[in-house]
């Protein structure tokens, strides 16, 4: 892995450092020491701007959202001039196996934005060598303190560089994807550093029932995305079996609410044009239902199937009021 392949896509080696919370956002062990730090610092997100039509709105709306820190948008290709201990960077990133064939297909790797700092002995080390040719070892560089884990149809045949090249929010492969989602992602992603509660050994990470009661009165947006039926083993197994759409009529036979099927392109326009919230559900490594406006997930289960999480969440809808 060449130093120039960094600087175009920062793909890690597996570096996640004791991540907490497997699901839509992790972050490492020691992340309360880091918050600390990047709060008074800034941030370099890393987006090539030119890259595709969408990616100058995706650094638009990262500057519009962005409220934790000082932040910067920088282009690949000027990481190298940011590269110093304490600095904090955003990238989209992938996790794999040294070793890992990239013709092969990627749907069960692991590709997250990653919010990372380099590790102050190894910026040593290349330093000290001064060799512009040095073989970099991103698992000793970036050190990992939260991420925003993506999902994906892991029937599709796809490669890491169909990922990581052109639209900035995954090329358009992600099961959830759009400057709306990702808005929402950005949102959520700094209040998920202030949430400070252990997430070990429970399925119901997030739940704010006065928001959850809301949904008996309002509608409750189902992407198509949360309709593929991603249940296999294998990535063979997945492209000999794959399964038809799940049926929302089934899947949402016992919703006591109002749900409408929205597609990606529908559900993105509304998130950014709607003055009043709306509310939508997605299913990556945890179900969750989020509120458009503030980008808050009102209900999270992990662990758990949609029809599972519904059951849960309308538990909490029918509850009285105190």
């Amino acid at each position: 892995m060449k130093k120039n392949i960094y600087i175009t896509v920062l793909s890690l080696l597996l570096v996640f450092n004791g991540t907490i919370c497997k699901s839509q956002f992790s972050k490492s062990e020691s992340f309360a020491k880091d918050k600390k730090m990047l709060a008074a610092s800034t941030l370099y997100v890393v987006i090539d701007q030119n890259a595709h039509d969408n990616n100058a709105e995706y650094a638009k709306i990262f500057e519009e959202n962005w409220k934790y820190s000082k932040i910067q948008i920088i282009e690949p290709k000027e990481v190298g001039n940011y590269l110093k201990e304490g600095n904090y960077f955003f990238t989209l990133s992938v996790t794999y196996e040294k070793g890992f064939d990239f013709d092969k297909p990627a749907a069960f790797l692991f590709f997250n934005y990653n919010l990372w700092t380099p590790n102050p002995a190894y910026l040593k080390k290349i330093k000290r060598k001064n060799d512009p040719d040095m073989e970099i070892d991103f698992s000793s560089l970036a050190f990992t303190i939260a991420s925003i884990n993506l999902s994906f149809d892991k029937s599709q045949s796809f490669k890491i560089e169909d990922v990581l090249k052109g639209e900035y929010f995954g090329n358009g492969y992600p099961l959830y994807t759009g400057l709306g989602i990702f808005k929402n992602y950005i949102q959520g992603f700094q209040r998920f550093f202030e949430d400070n509660r252990s997430h070990y050994f429970r399925t119901i990470t997030y739940s704010n029932p006065k928001e959850i009661k809301k949904l008996k009165n309002e509608i409750l947006y189902v992407p198509t995305s949360i309709l593929v039926d991603n249940s296999g083993i294998t990535f063979n197994n997945y492209k000999k079996n794959k399964k038809p759409p799940i049926k929302a009529s089934v899947l949402f036979a016992d919703y006591i609410g109002k749900y409408q099927v929205i597609s990606l392109k529908e559900l993105n326009e509304k998130i950014l044009n709607s003055e009043e919230a709306i509310y939508y559900i997605s299913h990556a490594e945890d179900v969750t239902v989020t509120n458009s406006k503030t980008g808050e997930i009102i209900f999270g289960q992990t662990l758990a199937s949609t029809s599972t999480a519904l059951n849960e969440m309308m538990d909490i809808m029918e509850e009285d009021d105190k």
